[in-house]
């Protein structure tokens, strides 16, 4: 009878719940580490109030506010008379800690990597989210936006916990770094409530296909259709939730068209690799399904070059060339005229065409259900 009692509760549970939290993943690991500082000689710590710091052979010191400025050399790391033996642990007593006077949540760990040092930040996951949601969209956006980049952020981070260690040259030691390269991270000084409060509505929410953690991508601004990564990054295999859709909600955003001019000698000192001689022209060579630039043809005096348009982006300049989707190239003299369509790599999610969709009304599972077709949203268990 108990066990039917019992069955029974569960079931209605499941009846009456919301359908994100029917089904569990595994557990994720709790903190996250995030390189902040990297391959520095010297930076400086601090706390507004006490803080410790302990080092590998166990020794402990203990500091009032203030702070500290902590240089490495051969034969470890050295602050006042102090020497210590990497990695050192840097915690505040209550508060926050601080690096480089940023103020940052949770704790420091500073490894040795040759002459250098790289500073991490060890903080719970739903912590760092605070200092990473401000960074990529705008904390003024509503609601449901926010809470739809909460979910990519939280996902992309449960994700790729590892990405800098155990690389080919060495371990570097942390997670993810604070840059572009992973999520744009500021720490405590960059949290907005909108945004915290949005990481809190979502609580140990991510986005999954077939039981597995998404592949949770984003850009900035699509240009009015997303496109497939294998056009990007060379994949052997496309998840089908990325494969791209039509955006009609980025269309009157900034960035939905642009216009750059560049020095024809800066191009072809970016790719001196190839063996550029003077550029003559650069036409599109192909498209990708969506019609956007797939691979350019440059002509040169010693010949012509073939590369893939997001790659020549990246190369040349990628804050001045938003994306590859041009609608033009043209050159004049010494110079080259590039006019296109959105901002970023257009693989998954549309940061202004969801900010516009939140505003129509739709709801954070509707955005990401548009942009990535055939996931739902889970809750994760941290360990």
């Amino acid at each position: 009878m108990r066990t039917f009692v019992k069955f029974f509760i569960i079931l209605i549970a499941l009846l009456i719940s919301d359908d994100s939290c029917m089904c569990e993943l595994d557990v994720a690991k709790k903190t996250i580490n995030v390189g902040i500082i990297l391959n520095a000689s010297d930076f400086t710590t601090g706390s507004s109030k006490d803080f410790l710091i302990s080092d590998a052979s166990n020794k402990k010191l203990k500091f009032t506010k203030g702070d500290v400025k902590i240089f490495c050399f051969k034969k470890g790391i050295r602050f006042e008379k102090h020497i210590l033996s990497p990695p050192l642990r840097i915690e505040p007593l209550n508060g926050t800690i601080f690096a480089n006077s940023k103020p940052y949540r949770g704790y420091l760990i500073v490894k040795k990597t040759r002459d250098k040092m790289n500073v991490i930040n060890v903080i719970p996951i739903e912590d760092y989210l605070k200092g990473v949601l401000p960074k990529e969209v705008g904390a003024c956006w509503g609601i449901e936006a926010l809470k739809t980049q909460a979910v990519i952020s939280r996902t992309y981070s449960i994700s790729n916990l590892n990405k800098h260690c155990d690389t080919s040259d060495s371990d570097q030691g942390f997670d993810v770094c604070s840059t572009t390269h992973c999520q744009v991270y500021g720490g405590a000084e960059v949290e907005v409530d909108s945004c915290n409060k949005a990481i809190l509505e979502t609580q140990c929410e991510v986005l999954v296909y077939d039981g597995k953690l998404a592949q949770t991508v984003f850009h900035a601004n699509c240009g009015g259709h997303t496109e497939n990564p294998k056009y990007i990054w060379n994949w052997e295999y496309t998840p089908p939730y990325l494969k791209g859709v039509r955006c009609g909600y980025c269309y009157d955003s900034p960035y939905t068209k642009w216009e750059s001019s560049i020095d024809e000698t800066i191009i072809r000192k970016k790719l001196q690799n190839n063996n550029i001689e003077k550029i003559k022209n650069i036409k599109i060579k192909n498209k990708t399904s969506t019609g956007v630039a797939k691979e350019l043809k440059i002509s040169h005096s010693n010949g012509e070059f073939l590369i893939n348009a997001y790659r020549f982006r990246l190369a040349v300049d990628a804050w001045r060339i938003k994306s590859h989707n041009f609608n033009l190239i043209k050159t004049d003299g010494d110079k080259f005229y590039f006019k296109g369509q959105g901002w970023g790599h257009k693989v998954g999610l549309c940061q202004w065409g969801t900010k516009n969709m939140a505003d129509k009304g739709k709801t954070y599972k509707q955005i990401l259900s548009y942009y990535y077709p055939g996931t739902k949203v889970e809750r994760i268990t941290y360990e």
